[in-house]
């Protein structure tokens, strides 16, 4: 009967620490109000920079996200991506490229260009010491695109052409005007009407230009006359947009630390001097705990200069992802110091997550518990027939920033502030094995009272 007893203790203390150990807002350091989208089951939500500096976990795993009955809703992160940014396109100067009448097909003809006082003019040659002939008509355009660095993707035409007939465009690439490689054979550009739809685009995928002219031609007897060019570059990819979060520097001896708020990963750390006209070669040091020896970052020279009637600052220290909790600044060598405490800024890349906006509102985002382990499920998991870019798609809440309410370390939750644990399968796994270990004692303890009665019988 006692051992019964005692496994129902042990199962009773299992049942309420586990009980205990079910998360509430009131557990994390930081929480916000969400404004949902109405009748949207899935929705995406971009954690604010207030909320990226209170992460306690490198991996974000203290994020989470509250219904009006306090249960936590399934949560996916959005994978992190380069955003595409879309270039301009550009005018290029054109040369009309003149020919006899014999000169119907460009070929791998050369070219010279002639320049007058007025304008320059690309004249066919039969071979590379000819004198040009007597041009007597335009059979393609000459366009001057060597300065272009990087991919192209598209060459607009501004012409005039007869309205509903088709020209078909032959867009060619030469560094000396005389051997020719072809980028687009015979693209059709059209118009109906003169202010009717058409298209007067020649795609020009990826294609790079080495220091390349190009040429555009077209049919000979073609009722057509270029007025001018456009090429848009290919839109360059780029990494999204970093969140900036100031950060408190104390002098330590000739160098300058910092206590880290959170976990969150660094990008970047950006060192802006106080006094005009400063320029100091830093190294950048960082360590997960005090006490633990520093280790080299980066290096750089963080500076304030006047040009040209304004001011420049030094580039950002690139960190690439460094999980440190502690940052040391120090000159580089012992001829450079800051005169006064500069202003340190970390970049974080911003956070996109997609949840299941299930249970009654107000949802609450909380952050902000160290140790926590990781509910996040895997996006596919929360998108049907997922694909890439599908988040993209669904309606997005918005964080409520007036709304934010810090937890004071001292208020945190029972379970937090009575247990010390540091999640709540901790806490959970703790309990079992605290009721694993009680058990077994009061088998033992048991047994061995029963064996000591039977040595003891008593007469």
């Amino acid at each position: 009967m006692r051992i019964i007893a005692h496994l129902a203790g042990a199962l009773l203390l299992t049942n309420t620490a586990a009980a205990l150990a079910v998360e509430k807002p009131e557990d994390f350091a930081i929480r916000f109000s969400v404004e949902t989208i109405p009748n949207a089951s899935l929705q995406r939500l971009a954690l604010p920079r207030e909320a990226l500096a209170a992460l306690q976990t490198a991996n974000a795993a203290d994020v989470r996200l509250f219904n009006g009955k306090g249960q936590s809703v399934p949560i996916a992160p959005i994978p992190q991506r380069n955003e595409s940014i879309a270039l301009a396109p550009r005018e290029w100067p054109i040369y009309p490229v003149m020919a006899t009448h014999p000169q119907q097909n460009l070929g791998n003809l050369s070219l010279r260009i002639e320049k007058t006082a007025d304008r320059s003019v690309v004249h066919v040659i039969e071979g590379a010491n000819a004198e040009p002939a007597a041009a007597t008509r335009q059979i393609a355009t000459l366009v001057d695109t060597r300065p272009i660095k990087g991919p192209l993707a598209e060459l607009t035409v501004d012409a005039e052409l007869a309205p509903g007939e088709p020209v078909a465009l032959t867009v060619s690439a030469s560094k000396d005007l005389k051997n020719w490689r072809t980028l687009a054979q015979d693209v059709p550009v059209f118009r109906f009407g003169a202010d009717g739809p058409g298209s007067l685009q020649v795609p020009l995928p990826d294609v790079h230009l080495e220091e390349e002219y190009l040429r555009i031609s077209w049919p000979p007897g073609a009722a057509f006359s270029l007025r001018g060019v456009r090429i848009t570059p290919a839109a360059s990819a780029a990494r999204a947009r970093l969140l900036a979060v100031p950060l408190a520097a104390k002098p330590d001896g000739k160098g300058l630390v910092i206590a880290l708020p959170f976990a969150t990963p660094l990008q970047a750390l950006d060192i802006r001097p106080a006094d005009a006209n400063t320029l100091v070669p830093v190294r950048l040091s960082g360590r997960s705990v005090r006490g633990e020896p520093w280790r080299a970052l980066a290096t750089g020279v963080a500076y304030r200069l006047h040009a040209d009637g304004g001011e420049s600052f030094g580039p950002p220290l690139e960190l690439n992802g460094a999980t440190v909790r502690e940052l040391r600044i120090e000159p580089a060598t012992g001829d450079f110091v800051f005169a006064s405490t500069p202003h340190v800024t970390a970049l974080l890349l911003p956070q996109e997550w997609v949840f299941v906006a299930s249970g009654p509102p107000p949802f609450i985002l909380a952050v902000g518990r160290a140790g926590a382990e990781t509910t996040r499920l895997p996006l596919a998991s929360l998108i049907p027939g997922h694909t890439a870019g599908a988040e993209d798609k669904l309606p997005a809440a918005r964080v409520n920033l007036a709304s934010i309410t810090r937890q004071p370390p001292a208020k945190l939750s029972r379970i937090s502030q009575a247990l010390g644990a540091s999640s709540t399968r901790s806490l959970v796994l703790w309990a079992v094995l605290i009721g694993g270990v009680l058990v077994l004692g009061g088998v033992a303890w048991a047994v061995m009272r029963q064996m000591k009665s039977s040595d003891n019988p008593q007469t």
